[in-house]
């Protein structure tokens, strides 16, 4: 008869489950490859997303604000997470647990402070130019075919901007 400590125990139950789950997945894929039909064909064979063939060049250049909105919503999506403990047990920790959420609340609250400071939540204006510089830029162009009117503006914005007490 086969003794183990407790320890030990864990580790076999670890190592015999991870055992059981890789089996499942490679008799599934065996099974899969063994049992299926293997007709080839180009519609087969040509790749698609969400059922819709493609059409033109898949390499293309995506705006990093995707990117941005992206990370900040797995940031407060995680900040959702760790405040779910909280929530459960908002009784047994008291007036500590209370200033330490408000504590980890206000910090998430600077951050999307400063990222709606920068422009990241702005769809309007490109990442890194102020909205006064993106108005003046977007004025230049629609008066392209008039460079004196566009120079005018931009004397009016910038002499209106400088805060002259007159």
């Amino acid at each position: 008869m086969l003794v183990l400590e407790v320890g030990a125990l864990n580790y076999f139950s670890l190592i015999l489950y991870a055992v059981i789950i890789f089996s499942v997945a490679a008799g599934a894929l065996t099974l899969s490859s063994l049992l299926g039909r293997k007709r080839r064909s180009l519609v087969k064979d040509d790749p698609y997303e969400c059922g819709v063939p493609q059409l033109g060049e898949t390499r293309t250049e995506f705006n990093v604000r995707f990117f941005i909105i992206a990370m900040l919503f797995v940031l407060f999506d995680i900040e959702a997470v760790l405040l779910a403990p909280y929530a459960i047990r908002y009784i047994d920790l008291g007036m500590e647990g209370l200033a330490e959420v408000g504590v980890f609340v206000i910090v998430l609250g600077f951050g999307l402070l400063y990222a709606w400071r920068k422009g990241a939540l702005d769809w309007n204006t490109p990442l890194g130019v102020s909205r006064e510089q993106w108005l003046r830029v977007q004025r230049e162009f629609m008066h392209e075919d008039k460079p004196e009117k566009a120079q005018e503006e931009s004397r009016e914005a910038a002499g209106a901007g400088q805060g002259h007490g007159h």
